[in-house]
């Protein structure tokens, strides 16, 4: 039986987005670029962005495009904190992480997982059964735990043609503890930087011991279901 043949298209696909990634990444070790990217700037045109016209519709891109480029959960959500305040940006970094993760479902799924296991050296082969087995609770894990690169996650979901209902439902379940949990730590540590009272720190220090104790759970109550 012959060598099955290389998707030339569906590769061409993917070498164009793995070299958007590489233009981001030189840019971003550029000084100039880095102060643009700093979080008082971001802050300060985040909150321009949302007085515009459809404000809201834009920071919701902006996250699209954060996820598209393989910013790291922890920093989507602490961006969102740090530009809306903990409330809206729990919200915002929630909706804009679902809506990016859909986005990035439909790359890998046009990439296809013949591309993808490949260039992953048959990684994506060990991630097929487990996702197809256990389906909702497989991707509510990998959401949940820092077991696998949200990016990682999503393309290789896409390209094994996870159903889509449980891809969404999953990601969101997964996501929403530590969106909130994070999201109201920052809030504990703004708090704490702004009044630097000993209350204002003993709430920061009950806040980290709360997030550690939920993610201890969540992890049992998670890896019990699967």
């Amino acid at each position: 039986m012959g060598q099955r043949r290389w998707p030339w298209g569906r590769l061409a696909l993917l070498v164009l987005y793995l070299a958007v990634l590489g233009l981001v990444w030189m840019a971003w070790r550029d000084p100039a670029w880095r102060v643009l990217m700093s979080p008082l700037v971001l802050a300060q045109f985040g909150r321009e962005v949302l007085a515009w016209p459809l404000g809201p519709f834009w920071v919701l891109l902006a996250y699209v495009v954060a996820v598209l480029l393989a910013m790291p959960v922890l920093a989507l959500i602490t961006l969102g904190v740090l530009i809306f305040g903990p409330w809206p940006g729990m919200a915002y970094a929630l909706a804009g992480m679902v809506a990016g993760a859909v986005v990035t479902y439909g790359v890998g799924r046009l990439t296809g997982a013949q591309v993808l296991d490949r260039l992953l050296k048959g990684r994506l082969q060990l991630m097929s059964a487990h996702l197809h087995r256990r389906g909702l609770w497989a991707i509510v894990l990998l959401r949940a735990l820092p077991v696998a690169p949200f990016i990682v996650v999503n393309l290789g979901a896409g390209a094994l043609r996870v159903r889509l209902r449980d891809y969404v439902l999953g990601t969101f379940l997964g996501l929403l503890p530590g969106t909130v949990l994070i999201s109201l730590f920052m809030r504990q540590v703004q708090q704490a930087v702004r009044t630097a009272t000993p209350s204002a720190w003993l709430a920061l220090a009950g806040g980290v011991l709360l997030v550690v104790g939920a993610l201890w759970w969540l992890n049992r109550q998670l890896r019990g279901r699967t």
